[in-house]
């Protein structure tokens, strides 16, 4: 509780010194409201009136500025000598005043989004007149109360669905991130105008929720909060397609690439964006229109490493030796480029993973085998932050709710294995798995929600990384169906996709095949990548002779 005391200035008080000035100050005021007119203070007016006996600030969310102050008319009759004004509760940062002749200003200044987290908080604010209880003025007497209300509400904010992209007429799990969650009671959550089915709080950040069976189009993810006023700041969409169908084509090269860094399938716009070497660095782009695969387009990017969707799929994030790259997903302009800090001479931006938060973890790397930190982009503050955590020219791979990432180790030159890592988006920790292993050129690979995973596109993990079974070696690179239960491989020896079982343990054992090899339309070329569409109909592989579309066999 803080108290502000408003001394009604109606005399001059001079010749008060030292510790008794206060005291002096208000008998002699208070000597001189009593003394005037008809000496008792009969009849005088004791009263004070407010403008406003209640407040309402709002932010929109915990990270927002402040609201601005707002102010309260104090009006007080000709006795009163003295004000006291009061204010409790957390809402309020600061209260000041101005007085002048019969009426003072109230300020109230509302306490700082980010110290109090979201939530509807009180306070109030109590203003006395006190007016001379004797004719003497010996002593103060309490005229009547004024209460002022004060409710302030920082919103929760909703910031991202992850994945933001669903299939058409297919209900499944979303994981909603934001700020604030738990201090609201939610009921409900909404996609557009369609209740979700069910739900769950994980933690302040974090709903877990199923949507439902959604006709094809655009779903902003909102909360149903009966005791929020207004509606929620969301930044998350859910952006339902419908299922594609492309047939078996090889797609060639406008520039020669001898290495395809990575490829990534955009959903949302139909779309191929591949990262290469070509001239010393660019971005391939390949559009499915009405006609079919249109011309690509290529943008220079020297000496891009990586390529991933920003978790809104608003941005192409893309990363250089030294910094990275914003860019517009349908034109592929390049924002500023954000240089990492403190990256040492022979240290370099490695391989990118997005995770749910709109957020992304940044290996490095060096010519040696050695530890070299790890980096964390904030999409919402467009930065760059070295973090603490070090690993050995590590390759990441995200599930396709962002909720984990898995870092495999080592280069050529690595004598021994090194830990697997995994981090939690939801805790925000890194933790050694109990599997050690080099990498090879073959990048891990995981499903939507993390059950299952291929390192070295050999080794297929569960739960646990229990070791379930084994791919041949003669893999290439290698996809998991979204929901774990198939891996498709595109395997040099049978010359095609190879289909396999992998929601059963084999105990550590090969896995056979489920079928014969699915021949490709061609040859990708050496060093393929390989990605797969969201619903899981279409694979894409990329080498260095060209990219192929082929349909997911139906196994």
């Amino acid at each position: 509780m803080i108290v502000l005391v408003v001394i009604l200035k109606v005399a001059t008080v001079r010749h008060v010194f030292g510790a008794r000035r206060l005291t002096a100050a208000l008998l002699a005021l208070a000597l001189s409201a009593c003394s005037s007119g008809d000496g008792d203070g009969e009849g005088r007016s004791t009263q004070t009136t407010v403008s406003r006996t209640s407040l309402s600030f709002s932010a929109d969310a915990p990270d927002a500025p402040a609201p601005s102050p707002q102010t309260v008319t104090v009006s007080f009759g000709d006795t009163v000598a003295h004000l006291a004004v009061i204010h409790s509760g957390d809402a309020i940062a600061n209260i000041t005043s101005t007085v002048d002749g019969r009426s003072a200003e109230i300020t109230i200044e509302p306490a700082s989004p980010s110290s109090l987290g979201s939530g509807i908080f009180q306070s109030t604010v109590a203003i006395t007149g006190y007016f001379c209880a004797d004719a003497a003025c010996t002593s103060l007497a309490a005229g009547n109360t004024q209460r002022i209300s004060v409710r302030y509400q920082i919103s929760p904010v909703i910031q991202t669905v992850a994945p933001y992209v669903a299939v058409a007429n297919v209900p499944g799990d979303v994981i909603i991130r934001g700020i604030g969650f738990a201090s609201f009671a939610t009921q409900g959550v909404r996609f557009g105008d369609v209740a979700g089915l069910e739900f769950t709080l994980v933690s302040d950040q974090e709903i877990r929720v199923t949507h439902p069976a959604l006709p094809a189009g655009r779903y902003e993810v909102q909360l149903d909060i009966p005791t929020h006023e207004g509606t929620l700041q969301s930044e998350a969409t859910l952006v339902v397609l419908e299922p594609v169908s492309y047939a078996a084509q090889a797609l060639a090269y406008p520039v020669p690439v001898a290495t395809v860094r990575e490829l990534l399938y955009d959903a949302e716009r139909s779309a191929v964006v591949l990262a290469t070497d070509a001239n010393g660095g660019a971005l391939i782009r390949y559009v499915h229109g009405p006609n079919g695969w249109e011309a690509p387009t290529v943008t220079p990017l020297a000496e891009v490493q990586d390529i991933a969707l920003a978790t809104r799929g608003d941005h192409l994030l893309a990363i250089t030796r030294d910094a990275l790259v914003r860019f517009d997903p349908v034109t592929l302009a390049a924002s500023t480029p954000i240089a990492a800090p403190s990256l040492e001479q022979d240290h370099f931006l490695r391989a990118i993973a997005v995770i749910n938060d709109d957020r992304a973890l940044i290996t490095t790397g060096t010519d040696e085998s050695t530890i070299t930190p790890i980096y964390l982009y904030t999409g919402r503050l467009a930065s760059l932050a070295q973090l603490s955590t070090a690993l050995n020219n590590a390759t990441p791979a995200a599930t396709g709710q962002g909720s984990s990432v898995i870092f495999v180790q080592g280069t050529s030159s690595t004598t021994g294995n090194l830990a697997v890592v995994l981090f939690s988006t939801a805790t925000g920790q890194f933790d050694v798995a109990p599997v050690a292993l080099t990498q090879n050129a073959i990048a891990p690979a995981m499903d939507r929600t993390g059950t299952r995973a291929v390192l070295n596109g050999t080794n297929v993990y569960g739960p646990s990384f229990m070791l379930l079974g084994k791919l041949p070696e003669s893999t290439a690179a290698v996809v998991l169906r979204s929901d774990g239960k198939r891996a498709y491989a595109y395997d040099t020896d049978a010359g095609g996709i190879l289909v396999y079982d992998v929601s059963a343990d084999r105990e550590g054992e090969a896995y056979a095949a489920l079928g014969p090899a699915v021949p490709l339309p061609a040859n990708p070329g050496a060093n393929p990548r390989m990605t797969i569409s969201p619903d899981d109909n279409v694979l894409f592989i990329a080498g260095d002779a060209q990219l192929i579309v082929q349909p997911t066999p139906a196994l």
